[in-house]
């Protein structure tokens, strides 16, 4: 053993207190050797991992359990048949823990559904399963007679002739697309080649936008929608500034204009005037540096004088 906890797991691990007298280990912790799967050894019944043999619809809720769904089934012999035995498996599903039994049928060698549940019956035509029919035992000894081998044979070619020109096109088809796989191979890797090369390129463009996903190409749609999207400037902003302090200030000149009037008429008065030297230093007609900004009362507000160049 490679460890203690290896020892223990494989039951090979003695304690000190254990001695051969006292017979095996599963005697000695009084339990027995399938542990909690023979909880139930008593009335006869074992504990094992059934595994479902055929789709089933449950009784409980309805639902489909599949084939191959494994269950803890209680297992125990309900019958003979002959000298076999005939197993009952007890189990609960998983959906709403319906009591489902099924049991053995060493008759037809299959499995029965006792309670609990019903078969999903599956049943397929041989023309769209594309498969082939296996003759039943009546029709087998018809075989040996000479007359309906004779006609059976005659369908058989009549149904060759009719496929014949179908499949020698597709055998035709299938020769002309495989016959030379070396320039097969090179289309398909310089196809690849160019989308990987193209994904590579919207995956960069995408980078430098600061965007995270890849873009798509670009459409006549999307150019026309972008056309028709118009963002709001910062001379319609200050608009709409002005037009508010005009509405918000008082008709009556004097000291009738309230205090919230007053400061509005001033942030309007110095916006006014930083649209109108911004737009000469865009015209070109005042340089930057010659600006200068004065400080005056805080009753007549903050006054910019502009130098032409």
């Amino acid at each position: 053993m490679s460890s203690l906890a290896a020892a223990r797991a494989d039951n090979f691990y003695y304690p000190p207190e254990w001695s051969p007298k006292k017979g095996s280990l599963n005697k000695f912790h009084g339990q027995h050797a399938l542990r909690e799967r023979a909880r139930k050894l008593d009335q006869g019944i074992l504990i094992i991992r059934f595994e479902m043999p055929f789709n089933i619809w449950c009784g409980g809720c309805n639902s489909m359990i599949a084939k191959g769904v494994r269950f803890n089934a209680e297992k125990k012999q309900v019958g003979n048949y002959y000298s076999t035995k005939i197993w009952s498996f007890t189990m609960k599903s998983a959906c709403c823990r319906h009591e489902i039994v099924i049991q053995t049928d060493p008759k037809n060698t299959e499995y029965v559904i006792i309670s609990g549940a019903q078969r999903k019956t599956e049943d397929f035509d041989v023309e769209d399963a594309e498969t082939f029919e296996l003759p039943a035992d009546e029709e087998r000894g018809k075989l040996s007679d000479p007359f309906y081998r004779l006609e059976h044979g005659e369908e058989d070619l009549r149904k060759k002739k009719e496929a014949e020109p179908v499949l020698v096109r597709l055998q035709k088809m299938s020769d002309t697309r495989h016959e030379n796989d070396y320039t097969l191979n090179r289309a398909l890797r310089d196809r690849l080649r160019s989308q990987k090369k193209r994904v590579s390129e919207e995956k960069d463009s995408a980078r430098k936008m600061g965007l995270g996903v890849r873009l798509l190409p670009p459409s006549k749609e999307d150019a026309t929608t972008a056309a028709a999207i118009r963002f709001s400037s910062k001379f319609e902003k200050n608009q709409r500034d002005k037009r508010a302090a005009i509405k918000a200030s008082s008709i009556f000149p004097g000291s009738s204009r309230t205090a919230s009037s007053s400061r509005a008429e001033l942030e309007a008065k110095r916006r006014k005037i930083c649209a109108a030297a911004a737009s000469a230093v865009l015209a070109g007609r005042v340089k930057p540096s010659s600006w200068r900004t004065s400080q005056g009362s805080s009753s007549a507000g903050k006054h910019s004088s502009i130098q032409p160049m």
